[in-house]
C-alpha cells in the first residue's frame, strides 16, 4: 500500500498545478467577443494567473500564428492590432499556454460599420441578349438590401429574377428590351432607418446584324464547288504525270 500512496503523495500537485492555471483575456475568463469600430485599435492582453512558475505564452490569428517578442511572452502578453478593417470583422485572436496548449481563450473581433457598396456603375447590354446588374455589399449589423428603378421601388416582372448572396445583390434581366435601359439603385438600408445607395446606369444597345441563314449556306455551297472544280482540273495533270511514268518505266 505504500507504493500507491507515494505515487499520489507525487502526482496530486501536478494534477493540482495543471488544473488550477487559468487565462484571463482582457480580464474576462471565457471566450468573448469585443466590439470595435473602422481604422480603430484595440489591445488584446493575455495573462497567466494561478502559476507557481513563469509560463510561456503563443498567438494564433484565426490559423496563422503571431509573431511576438520573447519579452512579450512570459505570463503576461500583449496584442495590438491597429486600423482595424472591415476585413478583421468576425477574426479570431486565440492565446494559448505553450507547454499546454489546450489551455486557451479566445476573442472574436466584431467590427462595427456603415454598409459599403460596389460594382460597375454602368453595364451594356444588346437587345434581346440576358445582363445581370451586381451590387457587392458589405455591412455590420446586416442591413436589409433591394432595388429601385428610377429611384422607384417596382415590382420585378416575369423576366427580371432577384438572387442575394451573404455579400451579393444581383438583378438578371432575360431578353433585356429597349424599355428596360434605366437607371437601377442598390439599396442597405440599416435598422436605424440610414440609407447607402449605389446608382447603376443600363445601357441596352441595338442588336447586331447577324449572317443570315441563306448566305451562310450558299458561301459554304460555294466554297464545295470551288474545291471541287479545283480537284478536277488537277485530275488531268495527275493522270498525265502518272502515264508519263508508267512510259518511263
Amino acid at each position: 500500500m505504500e507504493k500507491p500512496l507515494i505515487l499520489l503523495t507525487i502526482l496530486l500537485p501536478l494534477l493540482h498545478e495543471t488544473t488550477a492555471i487559468q487565462l484571463l483575456m482582457n480580464n474576462a475568463s471565457y471566450d468573448n467577443r469585443i466590439n470595435a469600430k473602422l481604422s480603430d485599435n484595440a489591445i488584446l492582453r493575455c495573462e497567466v494567473i494561478n502559476n507557481t512558475a513563469n509560463e510561456d505564452l503563443m498567438w494564433y490569428r484565426g490559423t496563422q500564428q503571431v509573431d511576438i517578442k520573447s519579452e512579450n511572452s512570459v505570463n503576461i502578453s500583449n496584442v495590438c492590432i491597429t486600423e482595424i478593417t472591415a476585413e478583421d470583422n468576425g477574426v479570431s485572436f486565440t492565446c494559448l499556454l505553450k507547454r499546454n496548449t489546450t489551455t486557451k481563450l479566445s476573442v472574436q473581433l466584431n467590427v462595427l460599420f456603415s454598409p459599403k457598396l460596389s460594382g460597375d456603375a454602368t453595364i451594356n447590354v444588346e437587345e434581346s441578349k440576358t445582363v445581370q446588374i451586381t451590387c457587392g455589399f458589405k455591412a455590420n449589423p446586416a442591413a436589409a438590401m433591394f432595388w429601385r428603378q428610377n429611384n422607384s421601388v417596382f415590382t420585378l416582372p416575369s423576366r427580371y429574377k432577384q438572387d442575394m448572396t451573404s455579400d451579393i445583390l444581383q438583378l438578371t434581366i432575360e431578353k433585356a428590351a429597349k424599355s428596360d435601359a434605366n437607371n437601377y439603385t442598390c439599396v442597405a438600408l440599416t435598422s436605424d432607418g440610414k440609407e447607402t445607395t449605389r446608382v447603376f446606369q443600363l445601357i441596352v444597345e441595338d442588336r447586331k446584324p447577324g449572317l443570315p441563314i441563306e448566305a451562310i449556306a450558299a458561301a459554304v455551297v460555294v466554297g464545295a464547288l470551288i474545291i471541287a472544280f479545283g480537284l478536277f482540273a488537277r485530275r488531268e495533270k495527275i493522270f498525265k504525270c502518272k502515264k508519263n511514268r508508267e512510259t518511263a518505266m
